[in-house]
């Protein structure tokens, strides 16, 4: 089901209703966007009333809470804007791994000469060099000047230290 309401059972929109479309079908669609085309699936199956979804501070649609899970057969004829909703939302919260490999780079070249490239998944996985070297002032700096326009995360950057 859509991750938020898509927790409770029908959150999400997708470009119209009907099946037959793959979720990768509207690559372009946002998850807003296919939120309310779930919603108005929702509606023209039997649910006249189904709410609005709304949007996060993330750009994610929820579901009023409380919102009731349609019958299973509204979200059986909802299933493929169920499914592109939920793949739009799946792909919106994957990292932007080039912008943190641009970051790492800045970082680099603005006073941290160690620090590592992100993994798959955007994390930086720091040495215990680099971590015992305390760069917390070098960090702090360049994510407030130089490199600023790269961290994604509003200087939150995800870091693994190795453990002792």
């Amino acid at each position: 089901m859509l991750k938020y309401m898509l927790l409770a059972g029908a959150t999400l929109v997708v470009a119209g209703c009907g099946a037959g479309a793959s979720p990768s079908a509207q690559p372009s669609a946002n998850p807003a966007q296919l939120a309310r085309q779930f919603t108005q699936c929702v509606r023209a199956h039997g649910d006249p009333n189904f709410p609005d979804p709304t949007v996060d501070a993330q750009g994610r649609p929820q579901l009023p809470p409380g919102t009731a899970t349609p019958p299973a057969e509204t979200m059986s004829a909802c299933q493929v804007q169920l499914n592109r909703a939920q793949a739009a939302i799946d792909r919106s919260e994957q990292p932007d791994v080039a912008t943190m490999l641009r970051l790492a780079q800045c970082l680099r070249a603005h006073g941290i000469p160690d620090w590592p490239d992100p993994d798959a998944q955007g994390r930086f996985h720091l040495t215990g060099d680099l971590v015992r070297a305390g760069v917390k002032q070098e960090l702090r700096g360049a994510l407030n000047g130089p490199c600023r326009q790269y961290d994604l995360s509003g200087a939150a950057v995800p870091i693994e230290t190795p453990t002792p």
